[in-house]
C-alpha cells in the first residue's frame, strides 16, 4: 500500500516513442503530436559515425519556434542569416526563429563520429512569434552542474533546484542533461507551471511509475503539476527531462515553421523564400 501511495503522488507515464528514423537524424515529435506535447514541437537525435572530413549541410528555414542545439559529440559550424558559430561538445545555441531565419550546420566530427540534440518550443503567439530572428550561446563552462548523491544535473535551460541555467526560452521550458548512477534515484518538484514534459533515454535504463525505459526511447509525461521521481537498476542512466508551460494556441505547421495562424504561417515562408534565394 505505501508503494501505491507513492507511485499516485508523482506523474506518470503517458505513452512510449521510439522515433522515426531519417538517415542519421531520428525524429521523435511530429505535427500531429502538438498538442499532446505542447509547448514542444520537435525533439530529434542525429548521429553519425565514419565522417572522415567536415560535412556541410543543406540550407533549411525556420520560424515561430525557438531551436536549442546540443552537440555531445564533436562539434558544428552554424552559418545563418544571423551570423556564424562554432558549438563545441557540451555548449547550447538557442535560435529564435521569430518571423523567420534560415541556417546551414557544418559536422566537424570527432574521430569520425558526431552526436547532437535539438529541441523545439513554440514562441507564444502574437508579436513573439513575428519577431526578428536572434541568437544566443553559451559554452559548456557556464551551464550549472548540481552534483547530488545518486545523480549529476547540468542545466540547459531552466532551473534545477537552485542552478539556473544562462539561456531562456520566451515559453517557460526546463530542459536537463541527467547522470544517474547505478541503483539511484533522482527525484525534482518543478514550478507548478511546467505541467507538460518527456523523458529521453539516451543510454543505459530507468524507471518511472513502475514502467522501466530502454536507451532510446522517448516517454512523453501525463500533464501534471506532481514531482518526477525516477530510478536506475544496476547499470545507471544517462537521459534528459523536458518540462514546458503549455501555450494555449493552435497550431499550423509547414515544414520547419510552427505558427497561431495561417497568416502568420504564410508571411514567415515568405520570407525564408526570400532568405535562401539570397543566400551566398
Amino acid at each position: 500500500m505505501m508503494l501505491v501511495a507513492i507511485m499516485s503522488e508523482t506523474r506518470q507515464i503517458q505513452n512510449v516513442r521510439f522515433g522515426i528514423k531519417h538517415g542519421p537524424r531520428t525524429a521523435f515529435i511530429s505535427p500531429r503530436d502538438h498538442n499532446q506535447c505542447n509547448p514542444f514541437m520537435s525533439w530529434d537525435h542525429f548521429e553519425a559515425s565514419k565522417i572522415t572530413a567536415k560535412r556541410p549541410l543543406q540550407y533549411h528555414g525556420y520560424s515561430g519556434v525557438e531551436t536549442l542545439c546540443y552537440p555531445v559529440s564533436g562539434s558544428l559550424l552554424q552559418n545563418d542569416s544571423i551570423g556564424s558559430r562554432i558549438l563545441r561538445s557540451g555548449d547550447i545555441n538557442v535560435m529564435n526563429s521569430g518571423s523567420g531565419m534560415i541556417q546551414r550546420n557544418t559536422l566537424l566530427p570527432h574521430n569520425g563520429h558526431i552526436e547532437t540534440f535539438s529541441l523545439w518550443t513554440a514562441l507564444p503567439a502574437g508579436k513573439e512569434e513575428m519577431a526578428n530572428a536572434a541568437s544566443q550561446s553559451f559554452p559548456t563552462q557556464s551551464l550549472p552542474l548540481v552534483e547530488e548523491k545518486d545523480s549529476t544535473t547540468k542545466v540547459l535551460l531552466g532551473n534545477y533546484h537552485a542552478a539556473t541555467s544562462p539561456g531562456s526560452c520566451r515559453t517557460p521550458v526546463t530542459l536537463l542533461d541527467i547522470i544517474i548512477s547505478p541503483y539511484g534515484n533522482w527525484h525534482f518538484a518543478p514550478p507548478e507551471n511546467l505541467t507538460h514534459g518527456f523523458i529521453y533515454i539516451r543510454s543505459g535504463s530507468v524507471y518511472i511509475s513502475g514502467h522501466q525505459l530502454h536507451p532510446s526511447q522517448m516517454a512523453t509525461l501525463k500533464p501534471s503539476h506532481l514531482e518526477i521521481l525516477l530510478k536506475t537498476g544496476k547499470i545507471g542512466a544517462r537521459l534528459f527531462v523536458a518540462l514546458g508551460k503549455p501555450l494555449q494556441q493552435p497550431f499550423f505547421t509547414n515544414r520547419n515553421s510552427v505558427h497561431s495562424s495561417p497568416e502568420n504561417e504564410s508571411k514567415s515562408t515568405q520570407n525564408i523564400m526570400q532568405l535562401l534565394a539570397k543566400r551566398p
